[in-house]
């Protein structure tokens, strides 16, 4: 077995795919139908036999589709079922996640259990607990899949690039096999054209008939000098809690800046997070995953890349002042429920101080954070649709 030194470009790489991971399937999408409504119901169903000439969004506790979409899937829910025909790209999101239908595009799922049954037409990118790609599957472009277990008898049509605890790989590989991994296992029916590379404290157990058609190389992980524990949490406790104190004074003075200068519609938004949380929560989603994939879309057009740098600067904007409206809503909220005098700016101070202490907790902080952006996004996109609505009737615009 040949032995050689890492290549650090091919675990930046596979890093990088992990992280392309969770950015591209984010949360949940909302319903084809008003935000709100779909996300009160328990299952949401395109029945067999239904047919979508368009995009199709949908979050539920349970979300089956099993009719034909002539365009791009985004779907979320605990328990997900695709066993129809999507004639585009399907992203989705959720606990378990089963696909036994086709997807005529590319495939990027991520969830707590994912299985895969069905035909998929370009690549699949797949992050999840435990990894299921059996053998009645077919990946007829890529794959890239970042899991705790992954188990691999589908045929893929090109290179695969996994990170993962265990792999095992039981069926043919159209190209190279790249493997970060605490164990890796090929069975006698797999078989890769290309090379088997794989970083791992182990050594492959390649059982006799598994077909390798390059070379086998095992590479060892790097080893870095190990700091002082003390000395890191020390370091790492003083950068969190910079951080936090610049984002508290910067989220402060925003807020009051929305207070004094856009009290009215600081005040709607505000009013439509109250009335309209699911709505406000489901429209935050679509436009958070939808604007990058707009903009990336933007991007590969010469005459679109202006306006891509002009929407992802106000996203990225966007995303960070939307949180002074939900913190707002909390803050009046509290004093509301203490039976007090609501007064803004106490209210803003109240619900930044809460919100501070809450994004401190490990792992519970970056989940309010998220809630936060949602719902901030979704009411702030509300109150704008009305304050558009109004001025038109009144012929301003």
């Amino acid at each position: 077995m040949k032995r050689s030194r890492m290549c650090p470009s091919r675990i930046v790489w596979l890093v990088m795919s992990i992280a392309l991971v969770s950015l591209l399937i984010g949360p949940a999408a909302a319903q084809d139908e008003p935000p709100g409504e779909a996300g009160r119901q328990k299952l949401v169903s395109l029945p067999a036999g239904a047919v979508i000439n368009k995009d199709y969004f949908a979050y539920g506790e349970r979300v089956e589709i099993s009719g034909t979409v002539n365009g791009d899937v985004y779907v979320a829910g605990r328990e997900i079922l695709v066993d129809g025909r999507i004639n585009g790209d399907l992203l989705a999101a959720g606990g378990t996640i089963t696909i036994s239908g086709s997807v005529s595009q590319n495939v990027r799922v991520a969830g707590g259990e994912i299985t895969l049954s069905g035909k998929i037409g370009r690549n699949l990118t797949v992050a999840g607990g435990n990894v299921d790609l059996g053998e009645s599957a077919a990946v007829a472009g890529g794959l890239v899949a970042a899991a705790g277990r992954v188990r691999l008898a589908a045929p893929v049509g090109k290179d695969a690039k996994i990170a993962a605890g265990s792999v095992l790989v039981s069926g043919p590989i159209n190209g190279n096999l790249e493997a970060v991994t605490g164990d890796v296992r090929l069975t006698s029916k797999a078989a890769v054209s290309g090379d088997l590379i794989y970083w791992s404290q182990r050594t492959a157990s390649i059982t006799q008939g598994a077909k390798v058609g390059g070379v086998v190389t095992r590479k060892t992980m790097p080893e870095f000098p190990r700091p002082r524990v003390g000395t890191l949490l020390g370091a790492l406790a003083g950068v969190v809690l910079l951080a936090k104190l610049v984002s508290f004074v910067s989220t402060l003075i925003l807020g009051l800046l929305f207070v004094y200068v856009l009290p009215r519609y600081t005040q709607s938004t505000v009013s439509i997070l109250r009335q309209r949380p699911w709505a406000s929560l489901g429209v935050g989603f679509v436009a958070l995953v939808v604007t990058p994939v707009a903009a990336g879309m933007l991007l590969i057009t010469v005459l679109g890349v202006p306006l891509a740098l002009m929407v992802t600067a106000l996203y990225l904007m966007a995303i960070y002042l939307v949180r002074v409206f939900v913190i707002l809503w909390f803050g009046t909220a509290l004093f509301a429920w203490r039976g007090r005098e609501v007064r803004p700016v106490w209210a803003l101070v109240t619900g930044l101080f809460v919100y501070s202490l809450l994004t401190l907790i490990p792992f519970i902080g970056g989940f309010v954070t998220l809630l936060v952006v949602l719902f901030g996004l979704g009411a702030a996109l509300l109150a704008d649709r009305s304050v558009f609505l109004a001025a038109r009737e009144k012929g301003t615009v």
